[in-house]
């Protein structure tokens, strides 16, 4: 890990950086279906960490709250929302949503480790105890002047801050986020749910919390993480904002930790007329429509090890669908 970081395609200019750290980390928000883009990235991280000698770290970004305010929210109130992990998994068989989306990219991530002989293990977002990223968050919580201007002051225009608890009484959270108080150490908000008589919500950032999905990485620096690995939408500035996701993510890993990981944008899936898709759009191959996922998570391993040193912004979705 270095404050000297540095964003990269190349993978040969990521050897040159000489990476410290024994993991190469990479994480997915799986707010629905998930798409070939998301498996794109898995597999380019697979075939990353297994030619740098890294252990891969995946983890499932399940405390996205942001993603979910608009589909999730009671209809009467939108303030009031279910976190992701909170929410019921469609099929009854697991104890949560995003346990259910994991266990349906399984066969996918065997595929994986077929090629690369490595093994993994996807890990839980809601699930990490670590001192390291509580204090990471604390940090954050502590700073929100110079996590604002990361946003160019306009992240509390939306938002209360970055972090939300979950109210003990009934189970559901502000959509704006909760406030943190430096001298007890709690997020405060109060309880928007009308059938609720809690009134107040309070909790500790050890306890149920949801995390907006641009402070997922404060985790790395704790976790000896040597390389991040993003989907290629990362290297773009959002509408009408002048700073890239992946400039974002590094300013805010530095605010936690006062040190950031290297970064390796993946490319992005285009059509045949090199217009970009994504599961936001609607448009692209999903989980569901691949056939036999563990033959094509070992099909895509091989794709990807083929053009790894070729620094590629764009792929076309066509290269990766292939015969069975």
């Amino acid at each position: 890990m270095s404050n000297d970081f540095k964003i990269t395609s190349d993978f040969d200019q990521l050897e040159d950086y000489k990476v410290s750290g024994n993991r190469l980390s990479v994480g997915f928000r799986p707010s629905g279906e998930l798409h070939i883009e998301n498996l794109l990235t898995l597999a380019y991280s697979s075939v990353l960490a297994s030619r740098l000698g890294l252990e891969l770290d995946l983890m499932c970004c399940d405390t996205d709250w942001s993603a979910h305010i608009h589909e999730n929210h009671r209809p009467e109130n939108s303030d009031v929302m279910k976190l992701f992990f909170m929410r019921d998994c469609p099929c009854s068989n697991h104890s949560n949503i995003a346990e259910h989306r994991v266990d349906e990219i399984r066969p996918f991530l065997k595929g994986l480790e077929n090629y690369t002989g490595q093994k993994i293990e996807p890990k839980f977002l809601s699930q990490e105890g670590s001192e390291g990223y509580h204090e990471a968050l604390k940090q954050v919580l502590e700073n929100m002047d110079e996590f604002d201007e990361i946003f160019g002051g306009g992240f509390r225009r939306r938002y209360r801050s970055p972090v939300v608890n979950v109210c003990d009484n009934c189970g559901f959270s502000h959509s704006k986020g909760a406030p943190y108080s430096r001298e007890t150490g709690e997020l405060v908000a109060s309880c928007r749910n009308k059938t609720c008589v809690s009134g107040f919500s309070r909790g500790q950032l050890d306890e149920k919390i949801g995390v907006y999905y641009l402070v997922d990485p404060v985790r790395d620096p704790s976790r000896d993480v040597a390389v991040h690995v993003f989907g290629g939408d990362y290297r773009d500035a959002a509408k009408e904002q002048k700073t890239s996701k992946i400039e974002k993510v590094a300013k805010i890993t530095e605010l936690a930790n006062g040190e950031t990981p290297h970064y390796f944008l993946t490319p992005m899936i285009a059509d045949k007329d090199g217009k970009p898709l994504s599961k936001s759009k609607n448009t692209g191959v999903t989980v569901s429509e691949i056939d036999e996922l563990e033959a094509y998570g070992e099909k895509l391993a091989e794709k990807v090890d083929e053009v790894l040193n070729e620094e590629k912004k764009y792929i076309s979705q066509k290269e990766l669908v292939f015969d069975s």
